[in-house]
């Protein structure tokens, strides 16, 4: 096993790897959908606070009452430098509430079983969400996805800490009550994930534990319940839901249709978990068989495989909470694939701790490093490869742009390998009175714009 000073070094190179690594998707990420929407906040007003204000106003009583979508707000008016120098820190910062959540303590970088189980944590993360037609990396989707999801996952680290020690004083109720109302207002389906986890953890305290939860667990969640309802009972919601297009998903509506919904919300939800799914059940079957050979190995280490089991129930429910009203954009199961993600970590820190949980994981985190490794070199190619795209389609603009033409044409971009999905892929498109065209317009002081399909027509990019 490697020395502590060793470990802390390995510790250190991964956290240098992942800033470097979502530096360059963030840079390599075209402007696209929504992100010509809040570009158009910073384009002429750097840091006009008073502007993002009535941005977020007019959003929450006609659009977006997300708490993702202020930040959006916020950051555009900085450009995408700051996005790129924020998002970042935000990425790593998720992974190790990762770790705390799935080993109720803050990583050691001295530990070397620490810096792997954090490791394992960052790729998790990362293929969750590895290909250019999801939008956490892009500047609408991070802040309303990943960004919020770090918000949300804060306000579940100080409850996870009930698990191992008691805690109370001033901080402790000042951070529960800002997190719970930013908590509430991050995304609908984080609500009954958050009921959901916070009611195992007073179940478990109380019956199991027989303690007294301290009064700052019920102000978290009367504050979580007050921002849930501040986004839920927000006009812009039944304007979006009522629109022709409410935000890229379809609106159910009666029980057989809710009960048409669920297998393709489940598809949707393990598409991203192709890889965290197949090393969450070899985690599963290890430990069941330990189990079933000494039914008291896993005795130590029920507390673990326990919250592992609460995250991963919760991140399906989450994903199924969406038949209550539509089928959603693919990217909106963000925060559900990340608490499965969680549930895999506890699963593995069971089975790399537990000496009976034989074979030891060796072998299946190595095919694990390996895929999860081509996936995520396989995401800076395509981004890299959409980005030069993008950037020769802008060219293609400007130089129209000079030389007076004010209905522009430009070839759609294309996928950039076999492999690349454009799932929620939200471009530029034919009708020159789509929103995102109009904004795209608007963006580079055009009357209008339109594409035209470059592999049709003969046709590619100067």
């Amino acid at each position: 096993m490697p020395s502590p000073r060793t470990s802390r070094v390995w510790f250190w190179a991964l956290v240098a790897a992942a800033l470097l690594y979502v530096a360059l998707v963030s840079w390599w990420s075209p402007l696209t959908s929504d992100t010509y929407h809040h570009a158009l906040t910073g384009m002429e007003h750097r840091f006009s606070f008073s502007l993002v204000g009535e941005r977020c106003a007019a959003s929450y009583m006609t659009w977006n009452p997300r708490i993702g979508e202020y930040l959006a707000f916020a950051v555009a008016t900085a450009g995408k430098w700051l996005f790129i120098l924020v998002n970042p820190f935000i990425q790593a910062g998720m992974a190790l509430m990762m770790f705390y959540l799935a080993a109720g303590r803050r990583v050691d970088p001295r530990s070397w079983p620490d810096v792997r189980l954090f490791g394992l944590g960052l790729l998790l993360l990362f293929t969750c969400t590895a290909r250019p037609g999801v939008t956490i990396y892009w500047l609408s989707g991070a802040t309303n996805y990943s960004w919020a999801a770090a918000l949300w996952l804060g306000f579940l680290c100080l409850y996870r800490g009930l698990l191992e020690k008691r805690e109370d004083g001033w901080k402790k109720w000042t951070a529960v009550l800002a997190l719970g109302f930013l908590a509430g207002m991050t995304n609908e389906n984080n609500i009954p994930g958050t009921w959901l986890l916070l009611g195992a953890l007073f179940i478990f305290v109380r019956l199991v534990r027989k303690r007294k939860l301290p009064l700052w667990f019920y102000a978290g969640l009367a504050a979580q319940v007050a921002g849930s309802l501040c986004m839920l009972l927000a006009p812009g919601v039944s304007a979006r839901m009522n629109s022709a297009a409410p935000g890229c998903a379809e609106p159910l509506s009666g029980v057989w249709d809710r009960l048409e919904a669920v297998p393709v919300l489940l598809l949707r939800m393990h598409e991203y978990l192709a890889l965290p799914l197949l090393l969450g059940a070899a985690a599963a079957w290890i430990l069941w068989k330990c189990f079933r050979r000494d039914r008291n190995s896993l005795r130590p280490w029920k507390t673990q495989i326990g919250a592992a089991a609460a995250y991963i129930l919760t991140a399906y429910a989450m994903a199924l909470s969406f038949a209550a009203a539509v089928v959603p954009a693919d990217h909106a199961m963000f925060s559900a694939t990340l608490l499965f993600g969680i549930g895999v970590l506890a699963l593995l820190r069971a089975w790399y701790g537990i000496p009976c949980a034989m074979p030891r994981p060796r072998i299946f985190t190595a095919v694990f490093l390996v895929l999860s490794g081509l996936c995520v070199l396989s995401t800076l190619h395509d981004h890299l490869l959409l980005f030069r795209q993008h950037e020769k389609r802008v060219r293609l603009i400007l130089e129209q742009k000079k030389a007076g033409v004010q209905e522009v044409v430009v070839p759609s971009l294309l996928p950039p390998s076999p492999w690349c999905s454009f799932i929620f892929w939200v471009d530029l498109s034919q009708n020159p009175d789509d929103y995102v065209n109009r904004g795209a317009a608007m963006y580079y002081g055009i009357k209008n714009i339109r594409t035209f399909d470059a592999v049709s027509d003969g046709k590619s990019l100067p």
